[in-house]
């Protein structure tokens, strides 16, 4: 079965990199030994049991995506949606139980974690907002769980963006693009020494305008719903002071704004990209986020190493709407702290100990007066801490033992009204979830090229509360957990020309947080369909992903990358419950794709992909009239460099494919993106 998982793909460029050992004395093509870091320590892929894809700046150039979502796209059992919430990771949906309306109106809880530069983004940073993709260093896709490394919000992985750090050369580059949908984009960074080896600065910006590519009824006041635009700016400041040797601080200050619709709609004839009139559920975010974090490293070039971590956010959401139909306002703080220590107190063992706090406090104000409820407003303050620690052992020369444990506490207390007394909805929630949370790996050493492994963990998201519109009153679901059990192989071959990397999982759950569809009659008499919460006793999910590399020169690279997915709700609360033997939503059992990158004359690159996956359904009752169909599309572009000028131009869905992303209902839908032409050029100093 997982051979037909090798569908080669560009986009997924994970780098399998060459374990240590003796030279072959086949030639080799010479790549950058790329290092896996978001798992606390820094580890070869050959040394991760986790299943991760990692992209370099260069490799994300050449997909020609601008923003996260659409490298996420590329990833085998991954699944991005409508795009008003967070990617499905092997069937998980990390926006969370709590989507859209009732996660404004019961708090967040995602059940992935994004982390850029070391700060754990906000819910609404990562789901409403845009994440920009100019002057990265590298993003790591972590589709195992993440519990045991990161703590809260990492059940179902982790996804951590490292941008690039000042440099003590002066360095400067600068991008324009015109694209289709009245696209315009400007990107710039400078990077140079203010003193020289000691203190260095780098500031990047990262400014975009343009229009949604579906043609969507504009009649909400005070917004144009069709924009579709962001901004970044940043500035790091790198220090180490030559009186302090081994220190190093940086600290990264930024600032971003976008604006898009919640989705991009679509109603019947879907294929015409349009909708002709009032859409209820539908709304315009306004995200502006100031942020800061301060790293600092002491490494004392002995047997400790230590880090310290600081980081804050203030994130400022609205979101327009049709009076009366979730006009909201929130005011989203986070601080967090972390420390690490790494001890290497003999050859053959690596120790890590840990510790994070994290707070985070959300105001919200909203207006739904229009489903017959009123206004209101809620205070929600969070807090989690996190103590871990991780021993790596080496057994013998091939054998390496890792185990770990997080003992993980995170509390939710939310006040607050919506409408009024004594019809109105008071939310009155105070709770606290504790976990012992272990980890265990075994690393073998087939050869100096192959290694072989295991791993086992459990992973749990806290519990929550929201708010049942058929009972008008709070509405509360547990912790979930689960066991997660994967097999690992990482090999390469003809002197490091040819690489693989795969990864087998099985994932047991309990008390899966899940919703149950309801319908409920509105202040006009419409009917509205709405959810409500429960724990589901167990569900699991399993599949594989394998991904691979062949480079047999420097002027010709294909890459592959494919997952299979399973997923079932084998035991629900309720005797009568659709959703039981039912798979995920948003789970398609096969995505994979297949790309070239090749070099055929001096300064002229080309690279083509072409990605596809099955279809799956768009709820967990797996209705057929909501099933989305499979879709293979077709990537090209190409770039030519001479000296400090590189042109570039490419092709996103090529043959202009049409296809419908999530179904809402049988008669309204999001649709992924037809064809778009870019062309650009890019200026090196």
């Amino acid at each position: 079965m997982l051979g037909c998982v090798l569908a080669f793909s560009l986009q997924v460029t994970a780098v399998i990199t060459q374990p240590a050992g003796t030279p072959t004395e086949e030639p080799k093509v010479d790549t950058p030994d790329i290092l896996v870091t978001g798992e606390r320590v820094a580890r070869t892929m050959g040394d991760t049991p986790s299943s991760v894809v990692i992209l370099t700046d260069e490799a994300i150039q050449q997909t020609g995506a601008d923003r996260l979502e659409q490298l996420l796209a590329m990833v085998p059992n991954v699944q991005v949606g409508s795009g008003e919430e967070g990617p499905a990771i092997r069937g998980q949906d990390s926006t969370g139980v709590l989507r859209n309306l009732f996660a404004f109106l019961g708090g967040t809880r995602p059940r992935t974690t994004l982390q850029i530069d070391g700060r754990a983004v906000s819910y609404f940073e990562f789901v409403n907002s845009t994440v920009p993709l100019w002057d990265l260093e590298r993003v790591e896709f972590f589709r195992s769980p993440q519990t045991t490394t990161q703590g809260r919000n990492a059940i179902a992985g982790a996804i951590f963006i490292e941008t690039n750090d000042p440099s003590y050369d002066w360095h400067a580059s600068a991008r324009a693009l015109v694209a289709d949908s009245s696209t315009r984009q400007m990107s710039a960074q400078l990077s140079g020494s203010i003193v020289a080896n000691q203190i260095a600065f780098r500031a990047s910006g990262d400014l975009r305008r343009g229009k949604t590519a579906s043609d969507l009824a504009d009649s909400i006041p005070d917004v144009d719903i069709r924009r579709d635009d962001y901004g970044l700016a940043r500035f790091k400041m790198l220090v180490e002071p030559a009186a302090l040797p081994g220190l190093r601080i940086e600290n990264t200050f930024v600032h971003t704004d976008s604006q898009s619709p919640q989705f991009e709609a679509v109603q019947r004839p879907f294929a015409e990209r349009r909708t002709t009139g009032f859409v209820r559920t539908n709304g315009v975010h306004k995200v502006n986020v100031d942020s800061f974090t301060s790293q600092i490293r002491h490494d004392s070039g002995e047997a400790i190493s230590s880090s310290l971590t600081f980081s804050y956010g203030d994130a400022l959401v609205r979101r327009f709407s049709f009076p009366g139909l979730g006009i909201t306002r929130a005011q989203s703080k986070d601080r967090s702290v972390e420390a690490l220590v790494h001890w290497r107190p003999s050859q053959s063992a690596k120790l890590i100990f840990g510790l994070n706090y994290l707070e985070a406090d959300l105001d919200q104000e909203i207006d739904i007066s229009g489903l017959g409820i009123g206004s209101g407003s809620f205070e929600d303050r969070q807090n989690s801490l996190g103590i871990f620690g991780q021993a790596e052992i080496a057994l013998s020369r091939k054998v390496t033992a890792t185990f770990g444990g997080r003992y993980q506490r995170d509390a939710q207390d939310r006040n607050g009204l919506v409408g009024t007394l004594p019809m109105g909805i008071f939310v009155d929630y105070d709770e606290k979830f504790e976990r012992w949370l272990p980890k265990a790996s075994l690393v073998y050493k087939l050869s100096n090229d192959t290694t072989f492994g295991i791993m086992v963990q459990k992973a749990y998201n806290p519990g929550g509360t929201s708010i049942s519109f058929r009972t008008r009153r709070q509405d509360t679901f547990d912790a979930e957990s689960l066991w997660n059990y994967e097999a690992f192989l990482r090999a390469h071959a003809a002197g490091g020309t040819l690489n693989l990397a795969a990864n087998v999982f099985y994932n047991d759950i309990s008390d899966a947080q899940r919703q149950q569809l309801v319908t409920v009659t509105a202040s006009d008499g419409s009917t509205l369909d709405t959810v409500e919460y429960a724990n589901a006793p167990k569900a699991k999910s399993y599949g594989a992903e394998i991904e691979a590399s062949f480079q047999p020169s420097r002027e010709f690279a294909i890459r592959a990358a494919g997952g299979l997915l399973h997923t079932k709700l084998v035991r629900s609360v309720l005797g009568a419950d659709d959703t039981l033997g039912k798979e995920f939503q948003r789970a398609p059992r096969f995505s994979g794709s297949l790309g070239i990158d090749w070099k055929p004359l001096a300064g002229l690159r080309v690279s083509g992909s072409v990605r596809h996956h099955t279809g799956y359904f768009s709820d967990d009752s797996n209705d057929p009239d909501l099933r989305i169909a499979d879709v293979t599309l077709v990537d090209l572009r190409s770039e030519y460099r001479t000296g400090a000028v590189t042109l570039f131009a490419q092709a996103q869905n090529v043959f202009d494919t049409f296809y419908l992303t999530y179904m809402f209902d049988p008669t309204l839908a999001s649709a992924g993106d037809p064809r778009e032409f870019t062309v650009g050029v890019q200026l090196e100093f």
